[in-house]
């Protein structure tokens, strides 16, 4: 399995790689930074054959900010996010639900430092779990404009898996976001 992430991560840095240059040269110079941003999350969870429990997510995005020729402030970003999700952590007949969700995330910078986030996962099954299906995730975050470096946030997510039954997540999210240029 760890070989497998490796691969994942090793794909990522690829294409953020592939991604700024691409930016770059289509903005021409309008690419602002590379930002990174751990997180973790825990909420509830309900499937259309009625399980229900608390699970978390955890996991990183990795996002360019991107401004258009209207704005002087960057007011998108786009990338990628990695995480573990564990639906029904607290019920022990359903832990055999784990995933690893790997996908494209876009996100618009609103007025009062709010963030919504749009994007689309696919899901890998872990340990038991042999389903691979796809997703959608949503949030609105809260990111307060404290320093150049480093910002904390605080989000809501909605996350919808596919799977042989639909799981639908509603999970409080924190962390941090690094740049990295």
């Amino acid at each position: 399995m760890l070989r497998f992430y490796r691969k994942v991560l090793t794909l990522l840095l690829v294409f953020s790689a592939f991604s700024n240059t691409v930016h770059a040269a289509e903005y021409s110079g309008y690419l602002d930074n590379l930002d990174v941003r751990p997180d973790i999350g825990y909420g509830y969870a309900v499937a259309k054959d009625h399980k229900r429990g608390l699970g978390y997510n955890a996991g990183v995005r990795i996002l360019s900010s991107v401004r258009t020729l209207s704005t002087s402030e960057p007011n998108k970003r786009y990338g990628v996010e990695i995480s573990s999700v564990s639906p029904f952590e607290s019920k022990e007949a359903f832990r055999h639900e784990k995933y690893v969700a790997v996908g494209l995330i876009v996100e618009q910078i609103l007025p009062s430092h709010m963030v919504i986030t749009m994007g689309t996962l696919g899901y890998i099954g872990v340990d038991q779990n042999k389903n691979s299906p796809f997703g959608l995730i949503a949030d609105i975050a809260w990111e307060p404009g404290s320093g150049k470096c480093t910002q904390p946030f605080l989000g809501l997510r909605l996350e919808t898996i596919y799977d042989t039954s639909t799981i639908t997540r509603y999970s409080l999210n924190a962390g941090i976001k690094f740049n990295a240029l």
